[in-house]
Protein backbone atom coordinates (compact mmCIF):
# COMPACT_ATOMS: atom_id res chain seq x y z
CA UNK A 1 0.00 0.00 0.00
CA UNK A 2 0.93 3.94 -0.47
CA UNK A 3 2.96 5.17 2.63
CA UNK A 4 -0.33 7.51 2.90
CA UNK A 5 -2.41 5.07 3.00
CA UNK A 6 -0.40 3.23 5.79
CA UNK A 7 0.11 6.89 7.93
CA UNK A 8 -3.81 6.94 7.41
CA UNK A 9 -4.34 3.85 8.95
CA UNK A 10 -1.67 3.48 11.57
CA UNK A 11 -2.73 6.89 12.61
CA UNK A 12 0.10 8.68 11.72
CA UNK A 13 1.65 11.56 9.48
CA UNK A 14 3.48 10.62 6.61
CA UNK A 15 6.96 12.07 5.60
CA UNK A 16 8.16 11.99 2.57
CA UNK A 17 7.35 10.71 -1.10
CA UNK A 18 3.47 9.53 -0.26
CA UNK A 19 3.50 7.17 -3.46
CA UNK A 20 6.20 5.17 -1.59
CA UNK A 21 4.97 1.45 -1.57
CA UNK A 22 4.61 0.18 1.75
CA UNK A 23 5.36 -3.95 1.68
CA UNK A 24 6.13 -5.32 5.36
CA UNK A 25 7.64 -3.89 8.67
CA UNK A 26 11.06 -4.94 9.29
CA UNK A 27 13.30 -5.40 12.54
CA UNK A 28 16.03 -2.84 12.90
CA UNK A 29 18.75 -4.73 12.07
CA UNK A 30 17.46 -5.90 9.36
CA UNK A 31 16.61 -3.29 7.03
CA UNK A 32 14.71 -4.08 3.42
CA UNK A 33 13.14 -2.02 1.08
CA UNK A 34 9.55 -0.71 0.88
CA UNK A 35 9.39 -2.15 4.67
CA UNK A 36 9.80 0.05 7.67
CA UNK A 37 10.88 0.04 11.38
CA UNK A 38 9.79 1.18 14.74
CA UNK A 39 11.83 3.14 16.17
CA UNK A 40 10.63 3.05 19.81
CA UNK A 41 13.09 5.21 21.38
CA UNK A 42 11.84 8.80 22.48
CA UNK A 43 15.77 9.55 21.89
CA UNK A 44 18.01 10.16 18.50
CA UNK A 45 18.10 7.11 16.19
CA UNK A 46 20.22 4.52 17.07
CA UNK A 47 20.36 2.77 13.35
CA UNK A 48 20.70 2.80 9.88
CA UNK A 49 17.41 2.25 8.60
CA UNK A 50 19.18 1.89 5.10
CA UNK A 51 16.00 1.79 2.27
CA UNK A 52 13.36 1.34 5.11
CA UNK A 53 11.33 3.88 6.44
CA UNK A 54 10.95 4.69 9.87
CA UNK A 55 7.95 5.17 12.23
CA UNK A 56 9.09 7.08 14.96
CA UNK A 57 7.58 9.82 17.33
CA UNK A 58 6.81 13.05 16.02
CA UNK A 59 9.96 14.86 15.24
CA UNK A 60 12.26 12.29 14.74
CA UNK A 61 11.31 11.33 11.02
CA UNK A 62 13.61 14.01 9.13
CA UNK A 63 14.46 13.85 5.50
CA UNK A 64 16.05 12.20 3.75
CA UNK A 65 14.26 10.17 5.85
CA UNK A 66 10.62 8.80 4.95
CA UNK A 67 8.33 7.35 7.28
CA UNK A 68 5.83 8.27 9.63
CA UNK A 69 5.62 10.29 12.23
CA UNK A 70 2.94 9.52 15.23
CA UNK A 71 1.91 10.27 19.04
CA UNK A 72 0.89 6.68 20.42
CA UNK A 73 3.82 4.29 19.02
CA UNK A 74 2.22 1.39 20.31
CA UNK A 75 -1.41 1.52 18.82
CA UNK A 76 0.24 2.49 15.47
CA UNK A 77 2.72 -0.56 16.17
CA UNK A 78 -1.00 -2.93 16.57
CA UNK A 79 -2.53 -1.88 13.79
CA UNK A 80 0.80 -2.25 11.32
CA UNK A 81 1.16 -5.37 11.90
CA UNK A 82 -2.58 -6.07 11.60
CA UNK A 83 -2.03 -4.45 7.78
CA UNK A 84 0.32 -7.66 7.07
CA UNK A 85 -1.19 -10.21 9.24
CA UNK A 86 -2.90 -12.37 6.13
CA UNK A 87 -6.74 -12.88 7.59
CA UNK A 88 -7.80 -16.25 7.90
CA UNK A 89 -9.91 -17.99 5.37
CA UNK A 90 -12.78 -20.06 5.20
CA UNK A 91 -12.20 -23.34 3.81
CA UNK A 92 -14.81 -25.40 5.32
CA UNK A 93 -15.50 -28.63 6.79
CA UNK A 94 -12.27 -31.24 5.90
CA UNK A 95 -13.54 -34.10 4.78
CA UNK A 96 -11.17 -36.17 7.29
CA UNK A 97 -12.67 -34.16 10.29
CA UNK A 98 -15.16 -36.54 11.89
CA UNK A 99 -18.34 -34.10 14.05
CA UNK A 100 -21.17 -35.87 15.41
CA UNK A 101 -24.49 -35.29 14.13
CA UNK A 102 -25.49 -34.08 16.97
CA UNK A 103 -23.01 -31.32 17.05
CA UNK A 104 -23.94 -27.73 16.20
CA UNK A 105 -21.98 -26.16 13.66
CA UNK A 106 -22.35 -22.62 12.82
CA UNK A 107 -22.09 -20.41 10.00
CA UNK A 108 -18.24 -19.91 8.00
CA UNK A 109 -16.46 -22.00 10.43
CA UNK A 110 -13.73 -23.87 8.94
CA UNK A 111 -13.02 -27.23 10.57
CA UNK A 112 -9.76 -28.71 9.62
CA UNK A 113 -8.21 -32.22 8.76
CA UNK A 114 -8.91 -34.69 11.51
CA UNK A 115 -10.86 -32.86 13.63
CA UNK A 116 -13.15 -34.37 16.37
CA UNK A 117 -16.19 -32.63 17.22
CA UNK A 118 -18.20 -34.36 19.99
CA UNK A 119 -22.05 -35.17 20.79
CA UNK A 120 -23.40 -31.99 21.61
CA UNK A 121 -20.69 -29.55 21.32
CA UNK A 122 -21.29 -25.89 20.12
CA UNK A 123 -19.22 -24.36 17.87
CA UNK A 124 -20.21 -21.02 17.30
CA UNK A 125 -20.52 -18.95 13.98
CA UNK A 126 -16.72 -18.08 12.57
CA UNK A 127 -14.81 -19.99 14.65
CA UNK A 128 -11.51 -21.67 13.26
CA UNK A 129 -10.24 -25.43 14.32
CA UNK A 130 -7.24 -26.55 12.72
CA UNK A 131 -5.57 -29.57 12.20
CA UNK A 132 -6.10 -32.77 14.95
CA UNK A 133 -8.63 -29.95 17.25
CA UNK A 134 -10.68 -32.01 19.81
CA UNK A 135 -13.64 -30.35 21.00
CA UNK A 136 -15.55 -32.76 23.45
CA UNK A 137 -19.38 -33.64 24.58
CA UNK A 138 -21.56 -30.67 25.19
CA UNK A 139 -17.76 -28.16 24.74
CA UNK A 140 -18.73 -24.78 23.27
CA UNK A 141 -16.32 -23.17 21.04
CA UNK A 142 -16.83 -19.02 20.97
CA UNK A 143 -18.02 -17.25 18.02
CA UNK A 144 -14.59 -16.15 15.63
CA UNK A 145 -12.25 -18.17 18.20
CA UNK A 146 -9.32 -19.90 17.07
CA UNK A 147 -7.94 -23.21 18.23
CA UNK A 148 -4.32 -24.24 16.58
CA UNK A 149 -3.35 -27.52 15.82
CA UNK A 150 -3.47 -30.26 18.66
CA UNK A 151 -5.58 -27.79 21.03
CA UNK A 152 -7.98 -29.66 23.42
CA UNK A 153 -11.46 -28.67 25.00
CA UNK A 154 -12.84 -31.05 27.10
CA UNK A 155 -16.45 -32.51 27.74
CA UNK A 156 -18.96 -29.47 28.67
CA UNK A 157 -16.33 -26.62 28.89
CA UNK A 158 -16.31 -23.64 27.34
CA UNK A 159 -14.83 -21.19 25.22
CA UNK A 160 -15.70 -17.41 24.68
CA UNK A 161 -15.61 -15.41 21.88
CA UNK A 162 -12.55 -14.03 19.87
CA UNK A 163 -10.28 -16.09 21.72
CA UNK A 164 -7.04 -17.97 20.51
CA UNK A 165 -5.89 -21.26 21.89
CA UNK A 166 -2.50 -22.34 20.87
CA UNK A 167 -1.43 -25.87 19.53
CA UNK A 168 -1.11 -28.28 22.22
CA UNK A 169 -3.36 -26.41 25.14
CA UNK A 170 -5.74 -27.83 26.88
CA UNK A 171 -8.83 -26.91 28.52
CA UNK A 172 -10.61 -28.55 30.80
CA UNK A 173 -8.35 -31.74 31.75
CA UNK A 174 -8.86 -33.21 35.13
CA UNK A 175 -7.75 -31.04 38.06
CA UNK A 176 -5.01 -32.80 40.15
CA UNK A 177 -6.93 -34.05 43.24
CA UNK A 178 -5.72 -37.13 45.20
CA UNK A 179 -6.66 -38.38 48.48
CA UNK A 180 -4.89 -40.86 51.30
CA UNK A 181 -6.24 -44.21 51.25
CA UNK A 182 -5.38 -46.31 54.82
CA UNK A 183 -2.92 -47.80 52.86
CA UNK A 184 -1.17 -45.07 51.48
CA UNK A 185 -2.91 -45.46 48.66
CA UNK A 186 -3.38 -42.00 46.08
CA UNK A 187 -7.09 -42.53 45.16
CA UNK A 188 -8.19 -39.76 42.78
CA UNK A 189 -10.96 -37.57 43.55
CA UNK A 190 -13.37 -37.32 40.49
CA UNK A 191 -13.39 -34.25 39.23
CA UNK A 192 -17.00 -33.39 38.16
CA UNK A 193 -16.81 -29.39 36.99
CA UNK A 194 -15.65 -27.23 34.06
CA UNK A 195 -13.46 -24.86 33.14
CA UNK A 196 -14.57 -21.97 31.40
CA UNK A 197 -12.34 -19.18 29.14
CA UNK A 198 -14.53 -15.88 28.70
CA UNK A 199 -14.06 -13.69 25.64
CA UNK A 200 -10.78 -12.63 24.19
CA UNK A 201 -8.53 -15.50 26.17
CA UNK A 202 -5.43 -16.23 24.88
CA UNK A 203 -3.90 -19.06 25.85
CA UNK A 204 -0.35 -19.88 25.08
CA UNK A 205 1.17 -23.44 23.82
CA UNK A 206 0.89 -26.10 26.17
CA UNK A 207 -0.44 -24.22 28.70
CA UNK A 208 -3.22 -25.96 30.86
CA UNK A 209 -6.68 -24.58 32.63
CA UNK A 210 -7.92 -27.62 34.58
CA UNK A 211 -11.48 -28.15 35.10
CA UNK A 212 -12.80 -28.05 38.40
CA UNK A 213 -13.72 -30.45 41.19
CA UNK A 214 -17.19 -29.03 41.49
CA UNK A 215 -18.37 -26.00 39.95
CA UNK A 216 -16.19 -23.81 37.68
CA UNK A 217 -12.80 -23.11 36.76
CA UNK A 218 -12.74 -19.46 35.56
CA UNK A 219 -10.42 -17.47 33.45
CA UNK A 220 -12.10 -14.02 32.59
CA UNK A 221 -12.65 -12.29 29.71
CA UNK A 222 -9.12 -10.23 28.00
CA UNK A 223 -7.05 -13.09 30.08
CA UNK A 224 -3.64 -13.30 28.10
CA UNK A 225 -1.66 -16.48 29.12
CA UNK A 226 1.98 -17.15 27.79
CA UNK A 227 3.48 -20.57 26.92
CA UNK A 228 3.28 -23.44 29.40
CA UNK A 229 1.17 -21.88 32.10
CA UNK A 230 -1.07 -23.58 34.48
CA UNK A 231 -4.08 -22.70 36.11
CA UNK A 232 -5.35 -25.34 38.51
CA UNK A 233 -8.76 -26.18 39.50
CA UNK A 234 -11.32 -23.96 40.94
CA UNK A 235 -9.13 -21.00 40.44
CA UNK A 236 -10.42 -17.78 39.26
CA UNK A 237 -8.38 -15.34 36.93
CA UNK A 238 -9.48 -12.16 36.78
CA UNK A 239 -10.15 -10.00 33.67
CA UNK A 240 -7.34 -8.92 31.79
CA UNK A 241 -4.86 -10.30 33.68
CA UNK A 242 -1.19 -11.43 32.51
CA UNK A 243 0.35 -14.89 33.23
CA UNK A 244 3.71 -15.22 31.82
CA UNK A 245 5.93 -18.78 30.61
CA UNK A 246 6.10 -21.04 33.79
CA UNK A 247 3.50 -19.04 35.80
CA UNK A 248 1.47 -21.02 37.95
CA UNK A 249 -1.60 -21.21 39.86
CA UNK A 250 -2.73 -23.46 42.38
CA UNK A 251 -6.30 -24.98 43.40
CA UNK A 252 -8.90 -22.34 44.44
CA UNK A 253 -6.63 -19.63 44.28
CA UNK A 254 -8.32 -15.90 42.94
CA UNK A 255 -6.18 -13.48 40.78
CA UNK A 256 -8.29 -9.96 40.36
CA UNK A 257 -8.15 -8.13 37.63
CA UNK A 258 -5.35 -6.83 35.80
CA UNK A 259 -2.76 -9.17 37.65
CA UNK A 260 0.46 -9.65 36.20
CA UNK A 261 2.70 -12.74 36.96
CA UNK A 262 6.18 -12.78 35.67
CA UNK A 263 7.46 -16.20 34.14
CA UNK A 264 8.14 -18.87 36.56
CA UNK A 265 6.28 -17.15 39.09
CA UNK A 266 4.16 -18.88 41.75
CA UNK A 267 0.60 -18.51 43.70
CA UNK A 268 -0.14 -20.77 46.60
CA UNK A 269 -3.99 -22.66 46.80
CA UNK A 270 -6.82 -20.50 48.18
CA UNK A 271 -4.92 -17.29 48.26
CA UNK A 272 -6.62 -14.11 46.96
CA UNK A 273 -4.59 -11.76 44.65
CA UNK A 274 -5.81 -8.31 44.75
CA UNK A 275 -6.50 -6.28 41.30
CA UNK A 276 -3.50 -4.85 39.92
CA UNK A 277 -0.95 -6.84 41.84
CA UNK A 278 2.45 -7.66 40.03
CA UNK A 279 4.17 -10.64 41.12
CA UNK A 280 7.96 -9.97 39.91
CA UNK A 281 9.97 -13.57 38.05
CA UNK A 282 10.23 -16.35 40.72
CA UNK A 283 8.37 -14.71 43.00
CA UNK A 284 6.05 -17.25 45.23
CA UNK A 285 3.09 -15.74 46.53
CA UNK A 286 2.11 -17.66 49.83
CA UNK A 287 -0.58 -15.47 51.48
CA UNK A 288 -3.01 -12.90 50.27
CA UNK A 289 -2.04 -9.91 48.60
CA UNK A 290 -3.72 -6.35 48.96
CA UNK A 291 -4.71 -4.65 45.39
CA UNK A 292 -1.47 -2.56 43.79
CA UNK A 293 0.77 -4.75 45.90
CA UNK A 294 4.26 -5.51 44.01
CA UNK A 295 5.63 -8.13 45.00
CA UNK A 296 9.08 -10.65 44.68
CA UNK A 297 11.26 -13.37 45.95
CA UNK A 298 9.84 -16.32 47.97
CA UNK A 299 8.41 -15.99 49.87
CA UNK A 300 6.79 -13.03 47.95
CA UNK A 301 7.29 -9.87 49.95
CA UNK A 302 7.39 -6.03 49.24
CA UNK A 303 10.08 -5.38 45.84
CA UNK A 304 11.38 -3.05 47.93
CA UNK A 305 12.27 -4.90 50.89
CA UNK A 306 13.42 -8.01 48.87
CA UNK A 307 15.94 -5.65 47.02
CA UNK A 308 17.06 -4.65 49.99
CA UNK A 309 17.27 -8.27 51.40
CA UNK A 310 18.84 -9.43 48.43
CA UNK A 311 21.41 -6.50 48.70
CA UNK A 312 22.27 -7.71 52.28
CA UNK A 313 22.95 -11.13 51.40
CA UNK A 314 25.32 -10.18 48.81
CA UNK A 315 26.96 -8.56 51.49
CA UNK A 316 27.24 -11.35 53.52
CA UNK A 317 30.87 -12.97 52.24
CA UNK A 318 32.18 -9.86 53.12
CA UNK A 319 30.54 -9.46 56.60
CA UNK A 320 31.61 -12.74 57.04
CA UNK A 321 35.57 -12.48 56.88
CA UNK A 322 35.25 -9.28 59.42
CA UNK A 323 33.43 -10.92 61.52
CA UNK A 324 36.01 -13.70 61.34
CA UNK A 325 38.85 -10.68 61.80
CA UNK A 326 37.08 -9.52 64.67
CA UNK A 327 36.82 -12.62 66.42
CA UNK A 328 40.22 -13.50 65.38
CA UNK A 329 41.52 -10.24 67.28
CA UNK A 330 39.00 -10.70 70.30
CA UNK A 331 40.88 -14.22 70.67
CA UNK A 332 44.01 -12.55 70.60
CA UNK A 333 43.46 -9.78 73.38
CA UNK A 334 41.60 -11.80 75.35
CA UNK A 335 45.20 -14.02 75.12
CA UNK A 336 47.51 -11.38 75.85
CA UNK A 337 44.88 -10.17 78.81
CA UNK A 338 45.64 -13.71 79.92
CA UNK A 339 49.25 -13.68 79.58
CA UNK A 340 49.30 -10.37 81.33
CA UNK A 341 47.57 -11.93 84.49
Amino acid sequence: MRLDEFASIIGGRPVGDGSIEVVGVCPPHEPAEGHVIFWRSRGPLGVSVGPAGLVALKGLVRPPLWGVEVEDLDGAWVRALECFDPPLEFQGLHPTAVIHPEASIGMGVHVGPYCVVEQGAVVEDGAWLQAFVYVGRMARIGAGSVLQAFSVVQDRCEVGAHCRIHSCAVVGCDGFGFVEGADGERIKVPQIGIAVLGDRVEMGSCSTVDRATVGATRVMEGVKMDDHVHVAHNCEIGPNSVLVAYSGVAGSARLGRSVVMAAQSGVRDHVTVGDRCVIAARGGVVKDLPAGSFVSGFPARDHREELRLQGLVRRLPDLLERLKALEARVRDLESRRGDGA
